[in-house]
């Protein structure tokens, strides 16, 4: 599902939500003003926190680059990435020079 929509369903279960619970509370103790303050909160709390969530599951996963088993004799190796992410070379016999290149 894109953005928009997890973002769309979110706000539609909240609204849905805080408004169960102005209902019940109403409903329940016939005082419409804290049941009215109650949905507020509700709207507040669990809005915030659907969006917290939401921003946080969308952000892409750190990336990785990584070289493995390698036996370069005579020359270099040149490693380059941009953004953000880690790189490794692991297990290399390089007789040359080895460069590991980063632009954020």
């Amino acid at each position: 599902m894109a953005t928009a929509g997890r973002r769309t369903l979110a706000a539609g279960g909240t609204v849905a939500v805080a408004a169960a619970v102005n209902v019940a509370t109403g409903m329940l103790t016939q005082k419409w003003t804290l049941a009215w303050w109650l949905c507020t909160a509700v709207l507040v709390v669990l809005g915030g926190a659907l969006q917290a969530w939401l921003t946080v599951s969308e952000r892409p996963p750190a990336r990785r680059q990584e070289i493995e088993d390698v036996d370069v004799r005579s020359g270099a190796v040149t490693q380059r990435m941009s953004g953000p992410g880690g790189q490794s070379v692991r297990r290399a016999r390089i007789e040359g020079g080895l460069s590991q290149e980063q632009n954020d």
